[in-house]
């Protein structure tokens, strides 16, 4: 099945006091790393909420927020409007230990879910249709490490409209199927705090450089 990726990375970093996502590890920005894996996975990669000036040279479309200011939902919905695959990865640009297994095994439950769906048979009860996919590690639900079917967008743009920007509480009204950490972890051979380790504040930087450099 064919399928895009959305770098999230309209966030104002400031706990971080710099755009977090240009933040080199091993000499590589964090969001630089994340294409190069998502493109072992996608055909089309877009980058939601940043701005050509910053991200432009990286090679992937930059989109812009239809909801300017109205957070992860709506750089959600730019990225979704920009892809015409029908279903999306999404991923935000501060996961700097998110890699291709990761995103592989995330689309690989997406594509089930959808051949499942397309395999009913007639007569059958109708099951209501998978329209996300989340990863669930740590003992809490990452709705931004996951999978968005499109045809969640007009309920989504209504959201953004009515003022509902909460994530969890959108997301808690799809049908969503979760991907546990034990197949994550699995996948990846990355334990679950850096399964879904998110470089928020300077110690966290401080943090994953200690582990990049130790890879080195």
């Amino acid at each position: 099945m064919e399928i895009s990726a959305i770098i999230l990375a309209g966030g104002r970093s400031s706990r971080m006091g710099r755009n977090k996502a240009m933040l080199p590890l091993a000499g590589v920005p964090v969001i630089e790393r994340l294409i190069g894996q998502l493109e072992q996975v996608v055909g089309h990669i877009v980058i939601a909420g940043g701005n050509n000036d910053t991200y432009g040279h990286l090679g992937v479309e930059v989109v812009h927020d239809v909801f300017p200011e109205k957070g992860p939902l709506s750089g959600l919905h730019a990225g979704l409007t920009a892809c015409s695959t029908l279903w999306s990865l999404v991923v935000v640009c501060d996961m700097p230990f998110a890699d291709q297994s990761v995103f592989r095994q995330i689309a690989e439950s997406a594509a089930n879910a959808e051949s499942d769906q397309g395999s009913d048979k007639k007569g059958e009860t109708d099951k209501k249709r998978t329209e996300a996919i989340v990863a669930s590690v740590g003992g809490r639900l990452h709705p931004l490490l996951g999978a968005y079917r499109r045809s969640v967008l007009p309920g989504l743009s209504e959201e953004l409209i009515n003022g509902n920007l909460k994530m969890t509480k959108w997301v808690e009204s799809l049908q969503v199927e979760y991907v546990d950490e034990k197949i994550l972890c699995a996948s990846t051979g990355l334990p679950p705090e850096l399964l879904q380790f998110n470089m928020n504040k300077p110690d966290d930087y401080i943090y994953a450089k200690r582990i990049f450099n130790s890879e080195v």
